[in-house]
């Protein structure tokens, strides 16, 4: 089963909106490919979803914050272990990813930020779009 690591802005497009982000979540639900993820990037998804911008959108998607995190947290595995201070990406909040990534043994990491698909790919780690995460897993 494919191994993937979400960023926070694709985890957090699946709940407020309805598109290929959704789908790849909805994947995951149903055991088409496993989620890992680490404190820190779930810290980073709490952070972004108590921004007053997101206030109205939280409300349309029937969950509180609480319930969002509860359920991607039980979705995920979560990975714990030593910090590798990696230091590769240009904006430096993108390297929790990869070190989630290679800690996890993850296939892809799924992202739609520029500071990561540039790389193309981490250590034989494919980062890629959520639509081309999808044909993979078709």
């Amino acid at each position: 089963m494919l191994k993937l690591v979400l960023d926070a802005n694709t985890i957090i497009s699946a709940f407020l909106w309805e598109g290929n982000e959704a789908e790849l979540f909805r994947k995951i639900e149903n055991n088409k490919a496993e989620l890992y993820s680490s404190f820190e990037i779930i810290k980073e998804i709490e952070g972004v979803l108590r921004r007053p911008k997101f206030n109205e959108l939280i409300a349309k998607s029937g969950l509180t914050i609480n319930e969002i995190i509860q359920k991607i947290i039980s979705l995920s595995h979560m990975v714990f272990g030593k910090k590798l201070k990696i230091d590769v990406c240009r904006d430096q909040d993108d390297n929790k990813i990869l070190e989630c990534a290679k800690l996890a043994g993850a296939d892809i990491i799924v992202s739609g930020d520029k500071d990561l698909l540039v790389l193309k790919e981490f250590e034989g780690i494919k980062i890629l779009k959520t639509k081309e995460t999808l044909r993979i897993l078709k």
